[in-house]
């Protein structure tokens, strides 16, 4: 800043003495002009200035603003400059123009306030407008409502349908052939739609009171044959005490004749409380006893009250799940008994896991009642089959036990005919893993249980030749069993039909499964006691001497049969399963030793056993890295067929393929090393051909000669 000096400060003080000299005091003013009230004075100069503010043009006040504008700058640059000079002349100067800068001022603010009325009056224009928009928008949207209605009850009055058109009327050429000309009236009704219409709805209404006259007459005819129904069957109640005294008299005689007539009637009442499936089964099994199989027996067993109960439950359930509708729709017809004990059975409300156990022991629910079906060979030995019905499921189970087996001891014995391994593969591909209804998955699922194989100890075996006796074909999930083909489809209801052409051939092959596995036993049990059992039907087919010795049999787990390297490609191709019987057999001859894992098929003897083998002598030596111990495992393997001669072969198949084996271990030491192996078998080319094949196949000539194949 620029410092004032004495001077110009005299200067001052003297322009502001003048002009407080020249100003008017207030009371001279209100002498000199009338009083107006403030607020008329302020309301006449806003309605002055909003009338000027419309009539000046509002461009002429924008040049008027940056004139005036222009005009302040260029008079505070002059006062800047006069200040500089800061003579008296210069303060004087200053004065005038600083009061002429406060008018250019005050000016501007009137164009301020003109501008603000012109704003007011523009926003209160558009204000107004908006109003008209927005009216005319909400007449709009009425309009569309109205439209949008009256759309909807067009639709709905071309929509309209009419009770008579839901009738089911007859064709227009069949009411014109069949109605009488006074309902049809062709003269009109063809000529005009609703005349057709009319006419066909009155025949149809006369039709309908000739059925129900004709109804009537049938209902009424329906409850004369009842009560006669009804008569005669008081009569043969009557009769059943006098039928049951006379048997009672007779039972002495029953006795002495060896007719059990009482025990077969009541095995009789007894079936009928069966479910249709065991008593199909029943049915046909006590036929086929009767007609072709003396030694079989077939029973029924189980707790005969518990199924009356159950029939009886079964019934009630179904009525009211009839009249259930009727008991919601209307509570208060209800006893008040009733309604104490529903409130009771609320408070006692089961929890979410208490409600899911007991669907899970529904849908598992087995028939208090059983078939049991007892096949025996001629040595008294047997197999019992128990039959059960899962009444939720719907198939049947199967729970076999051998008995009496006399002579037979042994681990591996006893797990060739446990239960869950007698009846395996009895037809191919039937293993009973897998329930043969496909609908059980989902049930199972549903209450979150596992697989049906879970709970097989518990609910039975579901074998597809059990379900074939009951008369169940279900759709299946996998090739032919083997057993006759009924009906095709997944039907639930029995077909006697179904059952009788299975019966005969599956009662033969358990027959034959119990003869074969009571011959495996056998033969299981002399390898663990270290001996070789050699039918005479197998004598002429193998050597009289053998150098090799058994020296070991015992059971192998599927765990170490899997991991073993010469029998993982067996395990990979499907040659060897988990439901096979596996063994470990040790071999020995001097310092050679033949480690043999052999796994029995559960259909033996239609399959052969499977032998995997590994000699430690001089190395270890398998099939996969020498030739001759491939060639063994072919003979034993491949060639099994050739031990197929002489009467009653296959109860001794497994035995034929071990002699085999030590045949041909012998012939493979003897030919390898004839000064370790003294030879003890005749052979004239102790190898043969690229391979250098061994002499394996025996030929009955003389003594027995070994040649190459």
């Amino acid at each position: 800043m620029v410092k004032e000096s004495a001077g110009d400060r005299e200067a001052r003080e003297v322009t502001i003495k003048k002009r407080r000299k020249t100003t008017t005091t207030p009371a001279a003013s209100t002498l000199a002009m009338p009083k107006i009230p403030d607020a008329d004075v302020y309301k006449n100069v806003m309605e002055y200035e909003e009338e000027e503010a419309s009539l000046r043009d509002p461009e002429n006040d924008v040049l008027l603003f940056k004139n005036t504008c222009d005009e302040i700058r260029k008079a505070m640059y002059e006062i800047a400059e006069l200040k500089k000079k800061n003579t008296e002349q210069a303060q004087a100067e200053i004065a005038e123009k600083r009061t002429a800068t406060s008018l250019l001022f005050v000016f501007l603010k009137k164009l301020n306030r003109l501008e603000k009325f012109r704003t007011k009056k523009s926003r209160d224009l558009l204000n107004k407008e908006k109003q008209q928009v927005d009216s005319y928008h909400l007449q709009l949207q009425n309009l569309l409502y109205e439209k949008l209605h009256l759309k909807k009850e067009v639709t709905k009055c071309l929509e309209f349908k009419s009770k008579d058109e839901e009738i089911d009327l007859v064709p227009v050429e069949e009411f014109f052939r069949e109605a009488p000309e006074h309902v049809s009236r062709p003269e009109v009704s063809k000529s005009d739609p609703h005349q057709l219409k009319l006419a066909r709805l009155e025949w149809e209404l006369l039709q309908r009171k000739q059925l129900a006259d004709q109804c009537q007459q049938l209902q009424e005819a329906k409850e004369k044959v009842a009560a006669e129904i009804q008569s005669k069957r008081e009569r043969m109640e009557n009769i059943t005490p006098r039928l049951n005294n006379i048997l009672e008299v007779t039972q002495p005689l029953q006795d002495y004749l060896g007719l059990p007539l009482d025990k077969v009637r009541k095995q009789h009442q007894v079936a009928y409380l069966l479910p249709r499936p065991l008593y199909i089964l029943y049915v046909q099994a006590d036929a086929y006893r009767e007609a072709c199989d003396k030694q079989m027996t077939v029973v029924v067993g189980g707790d005969e009250e518990e199924a009356v109960r159950l029939q009886h439950s079964m019934a009630g359930g179904a009525q009211d799940l009839e009249n259930n509708d009727d008991s919601e729709s209307d509570p208060e017809l209800e006893a008040p008994e009733d309604l104490g004990d529903r409130q009771k059975r609320h408070s006692r409300k089961m929890s979410r896991q208490d409600r899911l156990e007991e669907r899970k022991k529904r849908l598992l629910l087995s028939h208090p009642l059983y078939v049991e079906i007892q096949i025996k060979l001629p040595d008294n030995n047997h197999v019992m089959i128990s039959f059960h019905y899962l009444i939720n499921l719907r198939v049947v189970t199967v729970k076999p036990v051998v008995g009496f087996l006399q002579g037979f001891h042994g681990i591996s014995a006893n797990d060739l005919i446990a239960s869950q391994n007698i009846l395996s593969e009895l037809f191919p591909g039937d293993d009973g893993s897998e329930s043969p209804n496909t609908a059980n998955h989902y049930q199972l699922s549903n209450v979150g249980l596992d697989h049906f194989k879970a709970y097989v100890p518990l609910l039975g075996i579901p074998y597809m030749w059990a379900q074939k006796l009951a008369g169940l074909d279900f759709m299946a999930s996998r090739p032919d069993t083997g057993v006759s083909q009924g009906a095709v489809g997944n039907e639930e209801v029995a077909s006697p039909e179904v059952s009788r052409a299975s019966m005969e051939s599956v009662v033969k092959a358990i027959r034959h499964r119990l003869k074969a596995r009571l011959a495996l036993c056998r033969q299981v049990q002399a390898f663990e006691a270290g001996g070789i059992p050699v039918l005479p039907a197998l004598r002429s087919m193998f050597a009289t001497k053998f150098g090799a010795e058994l020296a070991s049999w015992h059971i192998a787990t599927w765990d170490d049969y899997k991991v073993a390297s010469t029998t993982q490609r067996l395990v990979q191709a499907g040659a060897v399963t988990r439901a096979d019987n596996l063994y470990r057999a040790v071999i020995n001859r001097g310092t050679a030793r033949l480690i043999a894992l052999v796994a029995v098929k559960p259909d033996y003897p239609r399959s052969p056993a499977v032998f995997s083998l590994n000699l430690h002598w001089n190395g270890e030596h398998n099939s996969s890295n020498d030739d001759a111990i491939r060639d063994m495992e072919a003979e034993v393997n491949v060639h099994w067929r050739e031990l197929a001669k002489g009467r009653g072969w296959g109860w001794g198949l497994l035995a034929a393929q071990f002699l085999r084996l030590i045949s041909c271990l012998d012939i493979h030491l003897e030919a390898s090393a004839p000064n370790e192996f003294p030879r003890d078998k005749v052979f004239f080319k102790p190898v043969r051909g690229r391979n250098r094949a061994r002499p394996y196949k025996y030929l009955p000539i003389g003594g027995g000669i070994f040649s190459q194949r």
